[in-house]
């Protein structure tokens, strides 16, 4: 999964990031946390579906986290 974020900021320069997760999509449907593909999203290296992590744990990998984290420096 992908997350592409951009800004424009008030000196007209672009910023642009990426936030990704490589994984595999599991045949059953696993955990009650997270929504959307969570229950069948397993992340490479990771044994748990992102549905069957603690939050905390899938937000220190996610692509939307990484992708935020890599933006803040330009807010």
């Amino acid at each position: 999964f992908i997350c592409a974020l951009s800004i424009y900021n008030i000196d007209k320069k672009i910023a642009f990031v990426q936030g990704k997760v490589e994984g595999y999509i599991s045949n059953v449907q696993k955990g009650k946390n997270g929504f959307g593909y969570d229950p069948i999203f397993i992340p490479q290296k990771k044994r748990q579906t992102f549905g069957e992590m603690k939050l905390s744990s899938k937000y220190k990998i996610d692509h939307r986290s990484i992708a935020f984290k890599k933006i803040k420096k330009f807010l």
